[in-house]
């Protein structure tokens, strides 16, 4: 684990933030609208990735600890599962920056995509929770149906190389489908459907997915 604290209090300055260092790679943030925030800084050496079991050593390192920031943001599907099962957020200094300005507990930021998507999900009447299985990918358990694992994007525009990216990207969660969530996406160019069709990975519209959510996919 580098030190990169240097850095993220440089980052946090041109915010407006203050900080103050703690042991372990901490930092404690002073906030005039809500309570100081602790942040447990890592800094990734060149190659590597920061993943479940890097989730499980930094609880047990700095008990207590609710938001890890990853420098570069590197992060393993798994290790976003992994800290959504131990109430720790994970994210970039960008998802920070955010956490700093609008939660008072940063342990519970969800980004805005994240936030838009579990609202629509889980108003479904078919869906009984959601377990979160990468950055932007999902386990729905359904009642009277099986679980379904999805993987989401909010692209405008989802093109034949954003796909086969999607679906590079999320190897060894498998998810069934990609949902595309951008409200303002109408359809798929002719492209991205022949794509789809040779990874035999389905993609639909967010609309279109609640829309059979109850009764499709069984």
């Amino acid at each position: 684990m580098n030190d990169v604290r240097t850095w993220v209090e440089k980052k946090l300055r041109e915010k407006g933030y203050s900080s103050s260092r703690l042991d372990n790679f901490q930092l404690k943030i002073a906030r005039s609208a809500y309570p100081d925030a602790k942040v447990l800084c890592v800094g990734l050496e060149d190659g590597d990735t920061f993943k479940a079991e890097d989730v499980d050593a930094a609880v047990s390192t700095v008990p207590g600890t609710g938001f890890i920031l990853v420098v570069p943001t590197r992060i393993a599907h798994h290790a976003y599962e992994r800290a959504e099962e131990l109430g720790v957020c994970i994210a970039g200094f960008g998802e920070l920056s955010s956490a700093l300005a609008e939660d008072a507990v940063i342990a519970r930021h969800v980004d805005s995509q994240e936030q838009y998507e579990r609202r629509r999900l889980t108003s479904h009447r078919a869906v009984e929770s959601i377990k979160r299985k990468g950055r932007h990918a999902y386990e729905i358990r359904r009642k009277q149906l099986r679980p379904l694992v999805i993987a989401t994007t909010d692209n405008y525009e989802l093109t034949a190389d954003g796909l086969y990216h999607i679906v590079e990207s999320y190897q060894g969660v498998d998810p069934e489908l990609v949902v595309v969530t951008n409200p303002n996406c109408r359809g798929f160019s002719m492209e991205s459907m022949q794509a789809a069709t040779q990874v035999g990975m389905p993609v639909v519209l967010l609309s279109e997915f609640l829309r059979d959510l109850g009764t499709k996919w069984t």
